[in-house]
């Protein structure tokens, strides 16, 4: 997608940011640290992830999971705690799915989001690498670099990451969208 923000992307106060690096390498364990960071600070915080082999979001035999699977194009699953809508979409789709459909499901309230994965999508990017990694280049080439974190060796599973990296990079994050849009760029268009 050419232009996310003439789409869906300028309805968060604060723009679409991409996290992405290869597979493993610590995106969700930063994300992780990032989003109570960054909700901490007063800033409403979604996310969207790109799911490169499929999920199955429902469980099956609940209710829900029966309705959709009868053939209902979308199913609303409600609680007093969450919603959630299941929605077909074109599988035979030969492009990766698009950044902007899944911005376009999450709520407008929002300040800001973090994107993991859509490494194809032109919007500004945290390039994650591990620690005896180079930068692949579809990671930079897509959307303006606003860093490039080596990660740190993982410890059990994950990537052990100081408070004080996190605080920090939640910082430049916030500095670099506030500056997008203040000089009427935005945070999800590459500059």
């Amino acid at each position: 997608m050419a232009n996310i923000e003439a789409s869906v992307g300028s309805r968060f106060a604060l723009g679409v940011i991409g996290i992405v690096g290869s597979s493993g390498v610590g995106k969700t364990t930063l994300l992780e640290r990032l989003l109570p960071a960054l909700e901490s600070r007063g800033i409403a915080v979604g996310a969207a992830k790109h799911a490169s082999h499929g999920f199955l979001a429902d469980r099956p035999g609940k209710d829900s999971h029966r309705l959709y699977e009868a053939g209902a194009r979308a199913v609303a699953l409600i609680s007093t705690e969450q919603v959630a809508v299941f929605r077909r979409l074109d599988g035979s789709l030969v492009r990766p799915p698009a950044l902007a459909d899944a911005l376009a499901a999450l709520p407008p309230s929002l300040d800001f989001v973090l994107a993991e994965g859509f490494a194809w999508e032109p919007i500004p990017r945290v390039v994650l690498v591990g620690p005896d990694e180079t930068p692949r280049s579809e990671h930079l080439e897509c959307g303006e670099v606003v860093t490039i974190v080596r990660m740190p060796p993982a410890l059990d599973t994950k990537p052990q990451l100081p408070a004080a990296f996190v605080e920090s990079l939640a910082d430049d994050i916030l500095e670099h969208a506030r500056r997008a849009r203040s000089s009427g760029a935005s945070a999800a268009q590459p500059a």
